[in-house]
């Protein structure tokens, strides 16, 4: 593996305890503000000392709290992106990228600035100064700095937040057509839920100092382990039930508004009759029937759009069963809406499909 910690470090009335085993693919660290994802790349970093653990670089111990071993951030040959960038405003962005290669000959600095200058779509820009440049130009610029130096591990925290969404757009193509040219491993903390979707081969869902769940993006995403996941995730279609009945097939669970909810069987379910169970839909797998051919679908369901939130190309709908006692969110996208001729108040079928919906730890 490329990267491989584990980390302890007390806080007052809060503790990180986190491992992960990480190869050269692209792993996001998601979660709320304030949950010690930052904490966690100053850690593997070496800004922040940790109280117990270790932190390996192929293979290559930089931090053992056991064998006392705690090498500083320049020996440890990470990259490191923070948020504000640390360009030095008095230098071009020539010699900005360039700084890290002191000591090199000056026909290899030449030739590997001017490769990355042409990488990161910079040429033409390196005898301006930071002041000089757009924000995204900046972002680029700080990221040709750090793989100059062909770092074996790439941290990035929050890379991107300051910046427009066309820019951040933009930016985040870049750097997965990065790392396809230099496949060095990359940590990337967010807590943007569409960057974590774009940017992460692999995501470790962090929550007061803990990994609630690890895994590729789609297992996170569309499979949440427990309920505290699926919160986490904005996933609000959560619903509580008793098992009807298991076979080869399905798990058939019974709830009092829904009636009886047909769940696709997955490997390694064990579930028993009468064993209460919680289940989770994502807002965007949640489908309208058309009226005109209504068909048969899974776990139809009855009820009335009850309010609209219009998000531009995306809208959200809040939908209220027949028997008014649960609550849908769906996310649909626009042309979906008007064809569907969506409106508040109008009395809707929506299916909920039996391959995506989840039953959750307790």
């Amino acid at each position: 593996m490329a990267l491989s910690f584990h980390l302890k470090k007390g806080f007052p009335g809060f503790h990180i305890d986190v491992s992960l085993d990480l190869g050269d693919e692209m792993t996001v660290l998601f979660g709320p503000s304030g949950a010690g994802k930052s904490t966690i790349l100053n850690m593997i970093a070496g800004i922040v000392r940790p109280d117990e653990g270790f932190v390996r670089i192929d293979g290559r111990v930089v931090y053992s709290s056991e064998e006392g071993i705690d090498l500083p951030m320049r020996e440890r040959r990470i990259g490191y992106l923070f948020q504000d960038l640390a360009l030095f405003p008095h230098m071009t962005i020539f010699e900005n990228i360039a700084y890290g290669l002191k000591g090199k000959e000056r026909e290899e600095i030449e030739e590997k600035v001017k490769e990355m200058l042409v990488v990161m779509r910079l040429v033409g820009l390196e005898d301006r100064y930071p002041h000089e440049i757009s924000g995204g130009q900046k972002q680029r610029v700080a990221l040709a700095r750090i793989l100059v130096t062909e770092p074996t591990l790439l941290l990035l925290d929050e890379p991107f937040t300051a910046l427009d969404y066309p820019v951040r757009e933009k930016l985040r193509t870049d750097l997965l057509k990065i790392h396809r040219t230099y496949p060095v491993t990359m940590l990337i903390v967010t807590h943007d839920q569409e960057e974590a979707f774009v940017l992460g081969e692999k995501m470790a869902l962090i929550n007061e100092g803990r990994i609630e769940q690890f895994g590729t993006k789609e297992e996170v995403f569309y499979t949440p382990r427990t309920r505290q996941v699926a919160k986490l995730l904005g996933i609000m279609n959560v619903f509580d039930g008793v098992v009807h009945r298991v076979n080869q097939r399905e798990v058939i669970v019974r709830h009092q508004d829904l009636g009886l909810v047909r769940i696709l069987k997955r490997r390694g379910w064990r579930f028993r009759e009468g064993e209460r169970v919680s289940f989770a839909i994502r807002p965007e797998e949640v489908m309208i029937l058309r009226e005109d051919k209504p068909g048969k679908a899974d776990n139809p369901v009855e009820g009335t759009i009850v309010d609209i939130v219009e998000k531009g190309l995306q809208n959200t709908l809040y939908f209220k069963t027949r028997g008014g006692a649960s609550m849908l969110k769906i996310d649909m996208p626009l042309f979906a809406f008007r064809k569907l001729g969506i409106e508040r108040s109008k009395k809707v079928t929506v299916s909920l499909k039996k391959e995506c919906i989840w039953i959750l730890e307790a």
